[in-house]
């Protein structure tokens, strides 16, 4: 019976020990086994994955139009009266292409996308019709404004373009992808005949949307880190277009490319920490802070959006330097006519969340962070992003312009015209795929150390506990022995009646007495 109890102490012992050894065991395999499934090498599952991501996500823009309900009244210098239309979704195929590893454990790409109409998932069609501020002709008259030639063809107010007014009918597939426009098609005769050119920052082809041309493109050259030298800076953008910088704002701050692509991070993510994202359709790079925990198919995640102050300016220095020109935007909106080759065009988030001034110039905005919200939902040990959407709002600058009798009436404002929503998500195989190759990785071995250390603790506490119970036990027995013997060895010879207490005691007197 000894036996039992030593041998529980033991073998719970050891297999105790055995689980709290697992536990480094695994925390040096993990950045190994990460290591090996996320470096971009050659025949390896992490580069395939990479290069044609659609394989195990799904990516969609959707995009929203602004009807304008009273076009008139805007001409006259009401607030515009806005009503939403949409969504319209495409599906957003992606894959990366021209990839040239170099020796500096970086590699370059393009990453072109492939836009499809996807009408199961939209609220209408292409050819929905709504109402909206003229852009090409308002972004011509706020480019050359300034100009001699302005007096020519704006002289006479709109008079040389027949039918052509400040709000336009459109559909939404030439809002996106392009249409004639009469009045850039003038402008471009007008242009050409110029005895000399006007050099304009945007090229005047006579067509204007504002995806013309971009379907079935990319949006540059990057080169970013594969992981080879280390996993810290994994997938860190180190150039776009062969630059490191940008060169639309004013300090080398702003300018600084700076984060990844906003599809995967490093591993280990400290929730403490910025995420930081470059975002080539505005020019600049972006940080989003923790938000709180959420949860994709059992598999835990952290949220990540950009902090209302990224919008701000007034006490935040840091962000001054995304000004253009002398004046700061009010809290909410970033001008990017710098990367727009002069085009008044300002981004906010949707509805202008976080920008409740431009907001409170027009009717029909309803901002809510979870419909209108960016974010990102990251896998914390892997660095993967599992979802999200990089939500953006186009706004044109609209403003009364000199000598131009159809602006004398209109109130300073941005006027909304579309907003997008590119989301990306983990598909079924993907999340499959990920699961049998990291997440099980993940959770079994600290499962098996952590039972091991439960069971192991157990056995050794039982086995104690029944050491000490027994010796227990021994400690009573022995002193239940002690006092028997005691009571035994304190016993009087008599009895209380005077009786022998031995049979010795009748050989004290004679059996027959003498009469």
């Amino acid at each position: 019976m000894k036996f039992s109890h030593f041998a529980s102490i033991i073998s719970g012992g050891v297999v105790l020990i055995l689980g709290a050894i697992l536990i480094p065991i695994f925390n040096y395999i993990l950045p190994i086994e990460l290591a090996k499934s996320l470096t971009l090498k050659d025949n390896t599952k992490g580069l395939t994955a990479w290069e044609h991501p659609m394989d195990t996500s799904d990516a969609y823009i959707t995009f929203y139009v602004f009807d304008v309900q009273n076009p008139n009244d805007v001409l006259q210098g009401a607030k515009p009266v806005l009503v939403e239309k949409g969504p319209y979704v495409y599906y957003a195929g992606k894959y990366r292409t021209d990839v040239e590893f170099e020796p500096n454990g970086t590699v370059y790409f393009r990453a072109p996308r492939t836009m499809v109409f996807d009408k199961s998932k939209s609220k209408g069609s292409e050819n929905d019709t709504f109402t909206t501020i003229n852009v090409p002709l308002y972004t011509i008259m706020t480019m050359i404004k300034n100009h001699p030639v302005a007096d020519v063809i704006f002289g006479e107010g709109l008079k040389l373009f027949p039918n052509i007014t400040m709000f336009k009918n459109l559909t939404v597939y030439e809002i996106l992808w392009g249409y004639e426009d009469p009045i850039l098609k003038t402008i471009k005769d007008i242009l050409d005949a110029l005895p000399v050119p006007l050099n304009l920052p945007i090229k005047i082809d006579g067509y204007f949307g504002f995806f013309y041309q971009k379907n079935n493109t990319d949006t540059g050259l990057f080169n970013v880190n594969t992981g080879k030298n280390g996993m810290k800076d994994f997938m860190f953008i180190n150039s776009w277009n062969k630059e490191t910088h940008v060169p639309y704002w004013k300090s080398e701050y702003c300018n600084r490319i700076n984060g990844t692509d906003g599809q995967v991070y490093h591993p280990f993510v400290d929730k403490a920490k910025r995420m930081y994202m470059f975002v080539s359709d505005l020019g600049r790079s972006i940080y989003l802070t923790y938000k709180k925990g959420v949860e994709l198919e059992g598999i835990p995640l952290y949220r990540f959006t950009p902090p209302p102050e990224l919008w701000m300016y007034e006490d935040h220095p840091e962000n001054e330097c995304f000004c253009v020109g002398d004046v700061c935007p009010h809290p909410g909106a970033l001008n990017i006519s710098a990367c727009q080759g002069g085009a008044p065009v300002f981004v906010s988030l949707p509805h202008f969340l976080y920008g409740d001034y431009y907001r409170g110039l027009v009717e029909g905005m309803k901002p809510s962070q979870e419909a209108h919200d960016t974010y990102i939902d990251v896998e914390k040990t892997s660095g993967i992003v599992m979802e999200g959407s990089k939500r953006i709002q186009l706004n044109l600058a609209v403003e009364r312009i000199e000598h131009i009798v159809e602006t004398k009436n209109l109130s300073t404002l941005l006027f909304p015209v579309i907003w997008l929503d590119q989301s990306a998500n983990i598909n079924e195989k993907g999340i499959k795929q990920f699961k049998q190759e990291l997440f099980y990785l993940q959770i079994s071995i600290p499962i098996v150390a952590y039972c091991l250390i439960a069971i192991g603790s157990l056995f050794f506490l039982l086995g104690v506990i029944i050491l000490i119970v027994r010796k227990q036990r021994s400690r009573r027995l022995r002193a239940s022995s002690a006092d028997a013997k005691l009571v035994d060895e304190n016993s009087p010879l008599l009895s209380d009646d005077g009786a022998s207490t031995s049979s010795t005691a009748s050989l004290s007197r004679p059996d027959n007495v003498a009469a």
